[in-house]
């Protein structure tokens, strides 16, 4: 969860958080109390359907017309013909009525209507999340596919798990890294499916339809070798070997060596000198006028110039609660959008949907009291109602996080002649961002 005001200028998704995944555990358990009932019914409905069925009378042995007709000129024998076809039957009509009645089907769609079940988005999002991860922290292939989060950079670390994928999870994982354009990851995860289903019986997906797909995963990084594309060229280079030339990866734009540097400091790799951080301090700081006097704020010093510190310990658990149980009800699920530039060109990624809400100082106390910490802290106003800053928005970015760089400056995200860009235009733009992580 990240809480940020920006300074300068003006359906609940219950599969964000580890306790909304807590919470469909307790629904698959009312899942399967429904479906074990009603294979129960099903079980004595077939039973009946079977007694019927193979309960033989004595017509069925019966080879002419001629003999069954004078078989049923017996009035006993109409009778009971009669009682088979209206009462027996009828009972088996009612049986399937019963069962109709309780089909597990219709609360099931209900469940879903009111998302105490989950949405094809949210296998999707949780997909992307995973290959994100793999991708920001370099998670071994092999490793993931045994259920394991394996990465030797910066240093050999492992998060065992206990379910591993099958050729069908390789095979959604290949598809979403192909929509957002990690094709060597796609590839990869191609190939795997392809192996893996050679060892499935039953196998969990159709060999043409792993092929189909991999040979549009192929041509998509032969293309992208071609053209050398600016985003995520890091994937091809990688690869050993290549069939086509390929720009030299020495000549990457700043971009792309800024979004490695940005992936490096996520994974939590070094890349400051010794020399640097031996210039680096930490103190004791009481504030702008002293409001942190009785309890000092511990000021890390993270870089010179330009200057960048973290104060830790500002916002208590007491705030941390507050700002939850404000936003919790109000949250609003939004996808997060992504400009990939090349050139002049800019493409629109839309990443896993994630929860935010806006905290306003006339609905939030916490806001105001937020405020008065910022002031304290940087000497800036904050104060939404004079236009000095955005609402404070609390987000929550879900299982995996989200990965992206955040910049101070907005208008340049901003298509000119649109209603927001002539309002962050006048206002100003963003000249400080304060971002709160209030969970890991």
């Amino acid at each position: 969860l990240v809480v940020s005001p920006s300074t300068g200028q003006r359906n609940t998704d219950f599969y964000s958080t580890v306790s909304g995944l807590s919470d469909l555990i307790h629904v698959e358990t009312q899942v399967k109390v429904d479906l074990l009932s009603y294979v129960e019914r099903i079980k004595v409905l077939r039973d009946s359907i079977l007694n019927f069925v193979q309960d033989r009378q004595p017509y069925d042995d019966l080879a002419s017309t001629s003999t069954i007709s004078d078989y049923l000129k017996h009035p006993v024998h109409a009778f009971h013909l009669i009682k088979r076809m209206t009462a027996g039957l009828g009972a088996i009509e009612a049986e399937i009525n019963k069962t109709r009645e309780f089909d597990p089907l219709v609360n099931i769609k209900a469940m879903r209507e009111k998302r105490q079940l989950p949405w094809d988005e949210d296998f999707t999002g949780l997909a992307t999340s995973l290959v994100t991860l793999q991708d920001t922290y370099v998670l071994d292939l092999q490793e993931l596919t045994k259920g394991h989060l394996h990465t030797e950079i910066p240093r050999n670390r492992t998060i065992p798990g206990r379910l591993p994928l099958d050729a069908r999870d390789c095979l959604n994982l290949s598809q979403v890294a192909l929509q957002h354009r990690f094709y060597y990851r796609a590839k990869k995860w191609a190939e795997q499916a392809i192996a893996m289903a050679a060892d499935e019986e039953p196998p969990t997906i159709p060999k043409l339809e792993l092929d189909i797909h991999h040979e549009v995963v192929k041509n998509k990084v032969l293309r992208s070798k071609i053209f050398a594309p600016e985003m995520y060229t890091y994937n091809i280079s990688n690869e050993p070997k290549h069939k086509v030339p390929v720009r030299d990866p020495t000549k990457h734009s700043a971009e792309v060596i800024e979004h490695q540097n940005y992936k490096r400091l996520c994974r939590g790799e070094l890349l400051r000198s010794p020399k640097m951080d031996s210039q680096l301090r930490c103190r004791y700081y009481k504030g702008q006028d002293g409001f942190f006097t009785l309890q000092p704020v511990k000021l890390e010093e993270v870089n010179l110039k330009p200057y960048i510190i973290v104060m830790h310990n500002v916002v208590q658990d007491r705030d941390i609660k507050d700002m939850i149980d404000f936003a919790e009800p109000r949250a609003r699920k939004t996808p997060a959008l992504y400009f990939l530039k090349k050139g002049n060109t800019k493409t629109h990624i839309l990443l896993p949907i994630y929860q935010r809400a806006w905290l306003g100082e006339d609905s939030a106390p916490i806001a105001n009291r937020m405020n008065r910490y910022l002031r304290a802290l940087v000497g800036m106003s904050a104060s939404g109602s004079n236009l000095d800053a955005e609402p404070y928005q609390l987000a929550n970015y879900g299982i995996g996080g989200q990965y992206l760089p955040h910049n101070d400056y907005l208008q340049d995200a901003l298509h000119a002649n649109t209603s927001e860009y002539y309002v962050h235009h006048k206002a100003g733009d963003r000249v400080a961002t304060l971002m709160i992580y209030v969970s890991e």
